[in-house]
């Protein structure tokens, strides 16, 4: 590993390889031999770390910049990166095809409790209309 230096961005020469996913395996594919021919070139240094398992992220470092980049190998709806280790720390929350709602409106706005109270309310409807029914029927 290259000596680190305080830098807080990638420089020209690491910025244009950042993706924040790969669209189809064979964009992957490309962009892991484009990468490899640039470690092959000196831009990259490809990092081995040996207190890790984990066989889905690979390390590199640039030779300019001395910056660390974390390359994620895709996997089904998992889209993959090539990020810089540090902006990497939430996981890319929009790179899976699942998503999750968030609310977006201030808490305790009351919207979950006007509708289950409304649920409830169209329930009681509902009963009433039918053991009304049902007493017009038997008498």
């Amino acid at each position: 590993m290259l000596p680190a230096t305080l830098t807080t961005s990638p420089c020209q020469h690491c910025l244009p390889f950042k993706r924040q996913g790969f669209s189809s395996e064979q964009d992957f594919i490309t962009f892991q031999d484009t990468l490899d021919e640039e470690c092959r070139n000196g831009l990259f240094i490809r990092i081995v770390e040996t207190n890790t398992t984990n066989e889905v992220e690979s390390f590199y470092q640039c030779t300019f910049c001395n910056k660390e980049w974390e390359l994620s190998t895709p996997n089904y709806s998992w889209r993959g990166y090539f990020l810089p280790k540090k902006s990497n720390a939430l996981k890319h929350e929009g790179n899976s095809s699942f998503k999750t709602f968030q609310w977006k409106g201030k808490n305790g706005c009351g919207c979950c409790l006007g509708m289950i109270f409304l649920i409830v309310l169209l329930i009681l409807y509902v009963l009433y209309n039918f053991f009304d029914f049902l007493l017009d029927a038997l008498f």
